[in-house]
């Protein structure tokens, strides 16, 4: 139960300390290979990831959702396209504005590992999968004959 007031703790921190910004349908976020300008949280609304590889793979975030925080945190560029697919209303955290909390609240680092942590399974899942399609599709490709 301890983690699960953690984790309510956090969303409540993130989502009323953020810089709140609405965003119409078919607003992109942020593109696949951008450098991280900051993580999104979803408040109302609905965004979709795509992977810009099959789009069968990406999923659709609704609110608590925390889009964007992975590149965030290492300030690398975004490992995905991040689209608004239903009128949203988004908390917004640079890195710097992030990277601050954290330091301020050392009490919020051990709910956000955990939430990394599973988006970390679920990259993993993806990656499985995308393999999994590129087998099935490699089985089925007539050797070239090389001449």
């Amino acid at each position: 139960m301890a983690d699960d007031t953690a984790s309510i703790h956090l969303q409540y921190v993130l989502e009323q300390r953020s810089e709140r910004i609405r965003k119409p349908k078919s607003t992109v976020l942020f593109r696949l290979g951008e450098k991280a300008a900051g993580m999104f949280v979803v408040l109302s609304g609905k965004v979709s990831l795509e992977l810009g590889v099959e789009s069968a793979l990406g999923r659709t975030c609704g609110p608590g959702a925390l889009v964007g925080l992975p590149s965030t945190l290492t300030r690398h560029n975004y490992s995905m396209t991040a689209t608004v697919t239903e009128d949203a209303e988004l908390g917004f955290w640079s890195p710097d504005a992030l990277d601050s909390l954290l330091r301020k609240r050392p009490e919020l680092c051990q709910p956000l590992l955990a939430i990394l942590g599973e988006k970390i399974a679920e990259n993993h899942e993806v990656e499985r999968a995308l393999l999994t399609e590129q087998n099935k599709r490699n089985q089925f490709r007539p050797e070239v004959a090389s001449t």
